[in-house]
């Protein structure tokens, strides 16, 4: 029997689409650093804040360098960023009491985050180890000059100790509630 293959007509090929050039893909932008409030919403409230003030144990003029946050005692104080744990000891640059001190790389820059009046067992860190933001670092304390237990936390933003408003920062950053970090 004859093939039928000779029968059947060659499938044509559509004509192969015009080349076009694609849009060179762009590198998805890098996220933005998380940044988390020293203390969880609904356990604290503000009761000293950054600049000129009356001093609560001398009474005469000064200016404070950090923000106080009234808490209660071991209250979970949080890594606010992202960092290493630069300092954790007793008093350092007239701050009195326990300090956790953490160097962030935000933006490129270099910031130090202070959180002082913690006690010796409220310290959950060690100097060099890495931190990521929200990551409990301390409880609240009420050690050194402190007049109730309370988290004093500051932001320097170079080595030479030069302060900034910590609740602007913090704003400016965008900072959010720890509850409000993806648990893993």
């Amino acid at each position: 029997l004859p093939s039928r293959a000779q029968e059947r007509t060659p499938l044509e090929t559509p004509p192969a689409p015009a080349q076009t050039t694609t849009p060179p893909v762009e590198a998805a932008p890098e996220p933005a650093p998380t940044v988390v409030m020293p203390l969880a919403a609904g356990t604290y409230r503000q009761t000293s804040p950054y600049g000129e003030r009356t001093d609560p144990i001398t009474g005469g003029p000064g200016f404070h360098t950090g923000v106080d946050f009234a808490a209660p005692l071991d209250s979970p104080i949080y890594a606010v960023a992202d960092g290493v744990v630069d300092y954790v000891g007793p008093s350092k640059d007239g701050r009195s009491s326990m300090i956790i001190v953490l160097r962030h790389t935000i933006n490129g820059q270099d910031v130090y985050t202070w959180y002082n009046h913690m006690y010796a067992r409220g310290l959950y860190v060690e100097e060099g180890q890495t931190v990521t933001a929200g990551q409990v670092i301390a409880g609240v304390g009420n050690n050194g000059r402190s007049t109730g237990p309370h988290l004093h936390f500051e932001v320097h933003t170079d080595d030479d100790l030069t302060t900034t408003d910590p609740l602007a920062w913090l704003a400016q950053q965008g900072a959010v509630d720890a509850s409000l970090l993806p648990t893993g």
